[in-house]
């Protein structure tokens, strides 16, 4: 039977590990260096593909008004109402299960001054569609925030690699893990003169490799792709933060302007 990779067990393990008040403050200093703390202050948030919840908690905490999570698998649910209730104790964040792929789920929530889908996108198998859709959740001079995976020669092997981990028994996965952790860790290395196990956003260094390694479905694009899509639909380019590794995340920001 055909697999798609568990992104709900690896967030769980991660904060299992990890999510504590340290990484929560890592996670809202990306958050303001990328937006602006003035710019989330006050405003609505959404975000879409929640994973541990640690950005929706993040944005909480940087003054957002409003906060929704929302990812389709129901662990990431579970992991992220429980990493509220230990980082931000009664704070009045929504968590709910939910498809991008689903419009009329997504207009159940009405619309937003900041959307945010960083790095999920790419992985609902049907990702432009996706892209479609969260474009209606964003208001009227509102942001929408995307990360995608950059596309490269080396993206359809990987795209490979990502299905034939899905299908093998788990002692072959770890094997698969162990080699690709050093492999990617010396890519970082040489490509950014940083050391890699320094991370400046929400996940650990080896739950990444778990996340990159088997994280399928898997697609991907180029940054004028991404552009050329949605300012086709009535938003203009703020800001592009390329990405660091060949095969990383290309960072968006868009406003939606005023019909």
């Amino acid at each position: 039977m055909f697999k798609d990779f568990d992104f709900g067990s690896n967030w769980a393990e991660f904060s299992k590990r990890h999510v504590d008040q340290s990484r929560l403050k890592m996670a809202c200093q990306s958050m303001r260096a990328l937006l602006g703390a003035e710019n989330i202050g006050g405003k609505s948030f959404i975000d879409v593909g929640c994973g541990s919840g640690l950005f929706s908690i993040a944005a909480h905490r940087l003054g957002a008004a409003k906060v929704v999570g929302i990812d389709v698998n129901q662990r990431c649910i579970e992991i992220a109402q429980a990493n509220r209730d230990l980082l931000a104790p009664g704070a009045p964040i929504e968590f709910h299960i939910a498809s991008v792929l689903d419009v009329e789920q997504l207009k159940g929530f009405g619309t937003f001054d900041l959307v945010y889908a960083w790095g999920s996108l790419h992985h609902t198998g049907s990702m432009w569609n996706a892209v479609h859709n969260v474009l209606r959740c964003v208001a009227p001079e509102g942001t929408l925030v995307l990360a995608i995976y950059n596309k490269h020669s080396t993206s359809p092997a990987w795209r490979s690699i990502k299905w034939f981990y899905n299908q093998v028994p788990q002692l072959i996965q770890r094997f698969m893990i162990f080699i690709f952790a050093g492999v990617i860790y010396g890519a970082k290395f040489l490509v950014t003169r940083t050391n890699p196990l320094k991370k400046e956003r929400g996940m650990d260094f080896w739950f990444d490799v778990v996340d990159w390694v088997g994280g399928y479905p898997y697609e991907y694009a180029t940054v004028s792709e991404v552009t050329n899509i949605v300012t086709s639909r009535g938003f203009q380019l703020r800001q592009v933060v390329p990405a660091s590794v060949p095969t990383g995340c290309n960072e968006f920001l868009f406003q939606r302007l005023v019909d």
